[in-house]
């Protein structure tokens, strides 16, 4: 089966900004074919949802992709049946909303997107689109990494799908220190640890060239000694003006229904720029 596009759309303003993503995906797959899906909750009408597909699929034609949407009553929960409807797979991704639930629940923890990350059928990226201008076309994209070996190499099909509006790639490599002993580290000490990032993101960004060598991307790379994962992120996203960030989703990062400690979820709940949220199976 070839790669394909999946979007999960939910009929909101939000979702019609994360179609634009959608498409823009889309359209780096040789089949040029985006899936568009929608579970009938009451939310919205049949009729209603099929003007708004309509549309998607108009704009498709213009880029020369070909939209197929499915419509379906919902049977169970919402959540259940888009797993029923979305082809499982390592070949699909499917895009979905990050966006503030009912009653300031947070952006993730426990709505369908956090399952949908969670369930490991396919490849997921929930999008929160804070500026609807670019129109799915970040042009700076800030990626921070973990600095686990050869963990960047889940990014990649991700980094690729977005590559077309790319120009800057920063790469961000946050050392954390305890918040007890940050103030108290020696100069060596730090030294060290900042000399390990850079050594760390110059082996991926020589891999990240290789792989990706068709893109025209400007790279640069920037290490921080920090007690404050979170913080660095968005003081660093605001320092390059990020269009976007690009996070990678896992198990023990993701929300609980304990939420507002959160690291994705504060980042989603600040951020200033578009965020992606990206598992891959």
């Amino acid at each position: 089966m070839e790669r394909r596009i999946v979007l999960a759309y939910d009929g909101s303003i939000n979702a019609d900004w994360v179609s634009r993503y959608a498409l823009q995906m889309a359209a780096t797959f040789p089949c040029r074919h985006l899936l568009l899906i929608h579970i009938l909750d009451g939310s919205f009408s049949r009729e209603r949802i099929g003007e708004k597909f309509a549309a998607i699929a108009a704009e498709g034609d213009l880029r020369g992709i070909e939209c197929h949407s499915v419509i379906h009553d919902q049977s169970g929960d919402v959540f259940s049946t888009l797993l029923q409807a979305i082809p499982p797979g390592k070949q699909i991704y499917c895009l979905c909303g990050a966006r503030i639930a009912p009653r300031g629940r947070g952006f993730l923890a426990g709505t369908i997107s956090d399952r949908l990350l969670r369930c490991r059928q396919f490849n997921v990226m929930a999008i929160r689109v804070v500026s609807p201008g670019l129109l799915g076309c970040p042009r700076t994209l800030l990626f921070p990494l973990a600095g686990h070996p050869r963990g960047f190499q889940t990014a990649m099909p991700f980094l690729q799908m977005l590559a077309a509006s790319v120009k800057r790639l920063y790469l961000l490599r946050v050392m954390t220190v305890n918040p007890l002993h940050f103030r108290y580290i020696s100069a060596s000490a730090a030294k060290k640890k900042i000399a390990e990032g850079y050594e760390y993101l110059s082996e991926v960004a020589a891999e990240i060239r290789e792989q990706a060598s068709g893109f025209d991307w400007h790279f640069d790379r920037n290490v921080v000694l920090s007690d404050d994962w979170t913080k660095e992120i968005l003081i660093q996203a605001g320092k390059v003006n990020a269009a976007m960030i690009l996070l990678g989703a896992t198990e023990r990062n993701l929300p609980s229904r304990f939420f507002y400690g959160n690291k994705i979820e504060q980042i989603l709940r600040t951020t200033s720029c578009d965020v992606g949220i990206y598992r891959r199976v």
